[in-house]
């Protein structure tokens, strides 16, 4: 009689075949990835990131216009929750980001695009904790916000 469980390597390669052919990596992607990490440790190579969740993500109509994607990610860490809802447009390649920090607190809030012209964009989270910006060009960002005279939270980059 065979032992019906496969051993780790074989069970791990099985998993890499399924995702390989039902999940693949998109084209592009890791050498974009490579691009925003650069270009981060370039501008900061102390920094320290938060730990990156995707809670939802979802391909629908977003707002009234079709060729809209969203979705829902949570950053995390030192006593503090992020999390953010990006909309983004397809066809307009423009996004808004609505954005919540717990436990909630006012605090200046920065989103840096990384790569392409560096752009920047600020606001402040409401004392609710909530903040938005309504209209970003599509790209990869990092959003930081000051926590206090010492103390910045910052997230990955992401792209929208």
């Amino acid at each position: 009689m065979t032992d019906p469980h496969l051993p780790d390597e074989q069970l791990l390669e099985a998993v890499r075949r399924a995702a390989a052919a039902y999940d693949p990596v998109p084209s592009g992607m890791v050498e974009r990835m490579v691009a925003v990490t650069r270009d981060v440790a370039d501008h900061d190579p102390d920094l320290e990131l938060q730990l990156m969740l995707v809670v939802e993500r979802f391909a629908e109509l977003v707002g009234t216009r079709g060729g809209a994607r969203s979705y829902t990610l949570r950053f995390g860490g030192e006593g503090v929750d992020l999390l953010v809802r990006v909309g983004a447009s397809e066809e307009e390649g423009r996004a808004r980001l609505d954005g919540w920090l717990v436990p909630a607190s006012s605090a200046p809030v920065q989103i840096r695009q990384v790569g392409g012209e560096g752009r920047t964009y600020d606001s402040v989270a409401e004392a609710s904790g909530r903040f938005e910006f309504n209209d970003l060009p599509t790209g990869f960002y990092r959003v930081s916000l000051q926590l206090g005279e010492e103390r910045t939270f910052g997230t990955p980059a992401f792209e929208i």
